[in-house]
């Protein structure tokens, strides 16, 4: 077992009904909501510390910048054998970053519209991309600083809590 750091603040709860999950990237916090109250955990209220990407100050732009991305999410897949213990599969990249992307000159149209088709499709995200991807909610554990490629990292026992609890398609919400 893995010794929590610290018992953090659970955030505000989100705007959504049902199942939600919030990351709050300011606080370094991860809670679970069940119609916008903290639903209970394995030791307590469903509210655990994380580890974000190693900058983890602003969105997400492209593979190697080491942020955790902002929005609203879904879980799209759940995987077993995760190098991470267990691991839940976002779908980033979204067709809104693909349209900043192409703005911004770090993917050509035909890569644009492959991530746009893929999230329009609501599956798998299009991960091999300029824009980064494999964003993943995983075990690993939540050290006192960031150390993720981009994905949120918790403790094994959480993330053992959270793979039981969620679904494909649960909301995510990562804040700021």
């Amino acid at each position: 077992m893995i010794p929590i750091l610290f018992s953090p603040e659970c955030p505000p709860p989100p705007d959504q009904a049902g199942l939600v999950v919030v990351v709050d990237k300011s606080e370094f916090v991860l809670a679970v909501f069940r119609d916008r109250v903290v639903v209970p955990g394995p030791d307590g209220p469903a509210c655990f510390a994380v580890a974000l990407g190693a900058s983890p100050v602003g969105h997400k732009e492209q593979r190697g910048d080491e942020r955790t991305p902002v929005g609203t999410f879904r879980v799209t897949n759940k995987n077993p054998a995760s190098s991470f213990h267990l691991s839940l599969g976002l779908d980033y990249p979204q067709a809104r970053d693909a349209e900043a992307g192409f703005g911004a000159g770090r993917i050509d149209a035909r890569t644009r519209d492959r991530v746009v088709a893929a999230a329009a499709a609501g599956g798998m995200p299009a991960r091999d991309t300029a824009l980064g991807g494999d964003i993943y909610l995983h075990g690993g554990g939540a050290y006192p600083n960031s150390w993720t490629d981009g994905c949120v990292a918790i403790a094994n026992e959480q993330i053992e809590w959270l793979y039981a609890t969620v679904s494909k398609g649960t909301i995510v919400v990562i804040r700021e």
